[in-house]
Order: structure tokens, then sequence, then C-alpha cells
């Protein structure tokens, strides 16, 4: 256990340069969900803020489907995760962790984009409510995990020479160590979002 701890924090620690572009696509994909918020004609979106108003504008306490949220947060955030992991376990594949990244960056980027230019400062109020918090946990445990992805992918690029397969099973198990944590606190994430965060919604609409 000692060993993969002392592993993961070298995976992780050891390259400025993931980090650099973990964070750097992750802000693209933010930018990039803005941009297309403001794009989208006025139809279009109307039709998405009703859609999300099953999970952030719901009236009554009572009709809030806190498991329904907490499956759907979890499954599409583990997806995620889980997509990453495999692009670090194949080396040459870190290029869909960088996709995910994006994707991410973009969801986030677009909602909050979408609720505050339709709700102006009742929709500044429902992204500090309904998003944050749970990302506050969920956004660096994503941007952790490309981060150990790339690293991973690099490493193993860099010392091809001496086999990829050994330079794969020499790290998998701190790599795998670090994605078994990340999921956790995911998962923590996804209860705040689908138990506290409705909750905390409701004080505002």
């Amino acid at each position: 256990m000692k060993r993969n701890i002392n592993r993961a924090s070298e995976l992780i620690m050891s390259s400025g340069a993931s980090f650099a572009a973990a964070l750097f696509f992750f802000l693209l994909g933010i930018s990039a969900g803005i941009f297309t918020e403001l794009m989208m004609p006025s139809a279009e979106k109307e039709g998405i803020i009703s859609y999300l108003d099953q999970y952030f504008l719901l009236s009554n306490p009572n009709e809030l489907a806190f498991t329904e949220i907490f499956m759907k947060s979890a499954g599409n955030n583990l997806g995620l995760l889980f997509v990453m992991l495999l692009s670090g376990l194949t080396a040459f594949g870190f290029p869909v962790a960088l996709a995910a990244l994006i994707y991410k960056g973009m969801a986030l980027g677009f909602s909050a984009a979408l609720l505050i230019g339709s709700m102006s400062f009742k929709g500044v109020a429902i992204v500090f409510t309904s998003m944050i918090p749970q990302n506050l946990i969920i956004i660096p445990a994503i941007i952790l995990a490309g981060v150990a992805a790339l690293s991973l992918a690099f490493h193993t690029i860099s010392n091809r020479r001496f086999g990829i397969k050994k330079s794969l099973a020499e790290n998998s198990g701190s790599y795998l160590f670090i994605n078994a944590v990340l999921a956790s606190a995911i998962l923590v994430g996804c209860f705040i979002e689908s138990f506290l965060s409705p909750l905390l919604t409701q004080l505002i609409i």
C-alpha cells in the first residue's frame, strides 16, 4: 500500500508538463462551451433550459429524484474517468484523455453560461448552489485523472526502448490505485450533486 502511495505521488507530481496540459485543455473546453452557448439560437436554448429544469429548478422538494440524479451523475463521471484510465494504459491513446478534459470543460462552461444568460442574477445563484459544490471535488479529480493518464503515457513512450509492457507493468499498480482514489472522490461529489445541491437550489427559487 505504502509503495503504491509513493509511486502514485511520483506519477502525479513528476510532470509539470502533464499538469499544464490537463489544465489547459480543461480550460479550453470551458471556453468552447461558453462560446457554443453564445452562438446557439434562442429556441434551442429554451429547449435545453426545459430539460435542465428537472435537475435545477424543481419547485417541489418531494419531486427531487435523488437516486436518479446520483446514478446519472455517477455513470457520467465514472464513465469519463474510465475512458481516461484506459487512455493512460494504452500509452499512445493519451489524446483521448485530453478530449475527455475538453468534453468535461465544455459541459460545465455551456451549462453555467446557459443558466446565467437565461436567468441573470438568479442564474448566477443557481450555478453556485447546483454546480459549484460537487465540482469542487469532481473537477480536481477529473484533472488529476488526466494528469495521471498523461504522465503514465509519456513515461511509457519515453521509455519504450526498454519495453512498453515492462514500463506499464511497473506503474500500472500505482496508476490503478490513483484512479480508485479518484473514483471514490467522484462518488462523494455525485452524492453532493444529488442530495445537497438540489436542496440548496430550493432556497433561492
